[in-house]
């Protein structure tokens, strides 16, 4: 495999924004292991186009590309509904794709009775990865809940589970337009979300030759 074009390390808790050209893969590596990645995608070249996530593994059903919990196409929100990336390598294959929520002050204050900040947020995190960009905290779409492993339990309640991925586990994808992309490194150290310990992540971008 070539040397990637990039190689961006996204400390624990914090979140990075970068482009990625169609046309152009990016892998997301586990460095440690056990860590759940928020991620947002736009158009870049039109920040009104975003991904949306119950589209998205709506459609996988309908295609028989996937399910709740593993897509490979990830659509953008109507009324565009264009392939904004597809996903060509998930060996893990176990996220909370179809919700699109990311933790925020609000989930913290009522789940975890913290306030944030000062504890940090994915809605945080990625409002200030995309700010460079021009864009607001009112910005942030949908997110691919990237490695959250949440079942139903029999009162039809979400049951947050420690991930199962593991250190060098990864999920490429495949841009099919320019992208605009932001990844958080969950900073959710209080619920099971990242096993109570929160890691690094590394990004790797690569050009198709």
């Amino acid at each position: 495999m070539s040397a990637p074009a990039q190689d961006i390390l996204i400390p624990a808790g914090e979140a990075r924004a970068f482009i990625v050209r169609r046309r152009q893969t990016f892998r997301l590596i586990q460095v440690q292991g056990e860590q759940v990645a928020d991620a947002i995608f736009f158009n870049a070249n039109d920040y009104r186009e975003t991904f949306h996530a119950a589209h998205t593994v709506y459609m996988a059903c309908l295609e028989g590309t996937g399910n709740i919990k593993r897509v490979t196409h990830l659509y953008s929100k109507p009324p565009r509904e264009n392939v904004m990336l597809t996903v060509t390598a998930d060996p893990v294959g176990v996220h909370f794709a179809y919700i699109g929520n990311r933790c925020s002050r609000l989930i913290y204050r009522t789940r975890d009775k913290v306030e944030a900040p000062p504890h940090r947020t994915c809605q945080d995190n990625l409002a200030g990865a995309i700010a460079p960009y021009g864009l607001t905290p009112d910005d942030v779409p949908d997110v691919f809940n990237i490695w959250m492993n949440v079942d139903i339990d029999s009162n039809g309640r979400f049951v947050v589970k420690p991930p199962t991925v593991k250190k060098d586990d990864f999920i490429e994808f495949r841009a099919e337009m320019d992208c605009l992309v932001a990844v958080s490194s969950c900073p959710s150290d209080i619920a099971p979300v990242n096993n109570f310990r929160i890691k690094p992540l590394r990004v790797e971008i690569r050009s198709i030759a």
